[in-house]
């Protein structure tokens, strides 16, 4: 049985891979969630850390305040590790970043930081750390006007309402990744050994497209429309979960 924690239960990723381990009889789930396990405060994570096999910190804070923010990714990334080392967890640790790491906004900032927090912790404990830095995260259950563009596109569609491109990104090239193929990534490392304890890993599945280009096929859902990939197929299931 593989103990598995993961923070941030409740949230877009979160949620996909408690409902994926679920049907899993060799995993079983322990969430840190508010208000019984707050990942701000190190004292509530000791039984959280205690025993697993595997944590995947996905929790994250991209919307509030500039100290909501950083707090969320550098503060409970710091709190995690080191109730980690307090009560002697050997867990392989698996962190969602973002492609934001590489922009100078406050929230890739923080992100970018707890990749080199995780990296260190790695490397001086000989703790396993795998960080797959995540670009733009679309599927069923992502919140409209939030942070993901396909669900903001999906949700006005739906809704019969005009798209809101701002003419300055019709052009913007974005790579987009399907929230099952994140989970299938997390549960191939779950399984996998590797020498070296750290590793990091930029995902790109290269679903590459314009924004106006996206705005078109996703307009297309509307019809019957024809299917030509995986990706077109995931992004009409993420559509018909907003009708």
């Amino acid at each position: 049985m593989i103990k598995t924690g993961i923070t941030g239960g409740r949230g877009f990723i979160g949620k996909h891979l408690v409902e994926t381990f679920k049907n899993k009889k060799n995993i079983k789930v322990f969430c840190c969630d508010m208000p019984d396990c707050d990942i701000l405060k190190e004292d509530s994570l000791k039984e959280f850390v205690k025993d697993k096999n595997v944590i995947i910190h996905a929790a994250a804070i991209n919307r509030g305040t500039d100290i909501e923010v950083v707090a969320g990714s550098v503060v409970g990334t710091y709190n995690l590790i080191s109730a980690m080392e307090k009560h002697k967890s050997r867990a392989k640790l698996i962190f969602l970043s973002s492609i934001q790491a590489e922009t100078d906004t406050l929230y890739g900032k923080s992100k970018r930081l707890a990749e080199i927090m995780l990296e260190d912790f790695s490397r001086r404990t000989k703790i396993p750390v795998a960080i797959f830095r995540l670009t733009n995260v679309f599927g069923e259950g992502c919140k409209p006007f939030y942070n993901s563009v396909v669900a903001t596109f999906c949700h006005q569609i739906a809704n019969n309402k005009e798209l809101t491109i701002n003419p300055e990104s019709r052009n913007k090239k974005i790579n987009l990744i399907y929230v099952g193929d994140v989970i299938e990534i997390i549960i191939e490392e779950i399984k996998k050994y590797r020498k070296n304890p750290f590793y990091f890993k930029r995902v790109n599945l290269k679903n590459e497209i314009s924004v106006g280009n996206l705005a078109k096929l996703m307009q297309s859902f509307k019809n019957k429309p024809k299917l030509k990939s995986k990706f077109h197929k995931d992004l009409y299931k993420t559509y018909l979960s907003h009708t």
